[in-house]
C-alpha cells in the first residue's frame, strides 16, 4: 500500500488528511453540524457555514481546501461559489453564523428571567453552549480571535464582529453590578472577564468520558461564579 504523503501548510505545519467524516482535532462533530445549522434553519448554506467554522479553525483561511468543505457537505467544490462568491466572504459568514447562533442559544428570552437571576441564567446557557458544542466552540474562539481578525478579516467585519462581543461583555457586566460594589477593590470588568473565561474554558476541559456529567460541570461553574460574586472578602467590599 502506498504511503500517505503528509501535506503541510507554507509554514511547515502538519496539515490533516482529507476526510470523508467531518472532525475537528480529532473529534467526529457531525452532531455539532446537524444541530447548529437546524437552529439556523436547517438549509444547505448552513450546514456548509458550520463546517467552514471548524475547517477554518483547524487547518487556517490560506490553508482550506474548498474540495474538503465541498465532501464534508456532500457538494462538489464548484458548487460553493453557487453560495459564497470567495473564500473571504465564506469566512465572514461562517464567523457571523457562528456569532449568531451562540448568541441566540445565550440571550433568547433572557429579559423574561427576573433581573435578580438573569446573570445565573447567562453564566449556565454560556457555559452550556460550550460544553454541549464542544468543538464547535472551540473552532469558534479561534475565529474571533482579535489576531486571526487583523490578519484574514476585512477592517469592516472585524469591527462589527469585535462589537458584538463588546456588547455582550458590557451586558454581563451590568449584571455583575447588581452583586458586587461598583467601586469596590475587584472592578466589575474585571470579575465579568474571570466568569466568561471560565464559562468558556469549560469547553477545553470537560470531557464526556469523565466522571462528570454535564449537569454537574454546569453546577461547578455555577458555584464558582456565586462565590465570585458572594464571597468577596470584606475588606475588599469596603475598598
Amino acid at each position: 500500500m502506498a504511503q500517505v504523503k503528509t501535506r503541510r501548510s507554507r509554514n511547515g505545519a502538519r496539515l490533516p488528511n482529507d476526510r470523508g467524516i467531518p472532525q475537528y482535532m480529532g473529534e467526529n462533530i457531525e452532531k455539532d453540524l446537524e444541530e447548529v445549522s437546524l437552529r439556523a434553519g436547517g438549509t444547505m448554506r448552513n450546514r456548509i457555514l458550520v463546517a467552514a467554522i471548524a475547517l477554518f479553525a483547524e487547518r487556517g483561511y490560506e490553508n482550506l481546501n474548498m474540495r474538503t468543505l465541498a465532501s464534508w457537505v456532500g457538494l462538489k467544490a464548484p458548487t460553493l461559489y453557487n453560495y459564497f462568491p470567495s473564500k473571504e466572504a465564506l469566512l465572514v459568514g461562517a464567523i457571523d453564523q457562528g456569532m449568531d447562533d451562540f448568541f441566540g442559544y445565550i440571550l433568547d428570552g433572557i429579559e423574561a428571567v427576573p433581573r435578580e437571576q438573569r446573570l445565573f441564567e447567562i453564566v449556565h446557557r454560556h457555559a452550556g453552549y460550550k460544553l454541549r458544542h464542544r468543538a464547535i466552540a472551540r473552532a469558534n474562539d479561534r475565529l474571533i480571535d482579535p489576531q486571526f481578525a487583523r490578519m484574514f478579516l476585512p477592517e469592516e467585519a472585524a469591527r462589527d464582529f469585535g462589537s458584538r462581543m463588546a456588547r455582550y461583555r458590557h451586558q454581563v457586566e451590568d449584571l455583575v453590578g447588581d452583586h458586587i460594589p461598583r467601586d469596590g477593590a475587584v472592578s466589575t470588568k474585571v470579575v465579568t472577564l474571570a466568569i466568561l473565561s471560565q464559562c468558556d474554558r469549560i469547553a477545553y476541559w470537560y470531557t464526556p468520558k469523565g466522571n462528570m456529567t454535564e449537569e454537574q460541570a454546569l453546577a461547578q461553574i455555577t458555584i464558582l461564579t456565586r462565590r465570585m460574586l458572594h464571597d468577596i472578602p470584606r475588606e475588599a467590599r469596603s475598598g
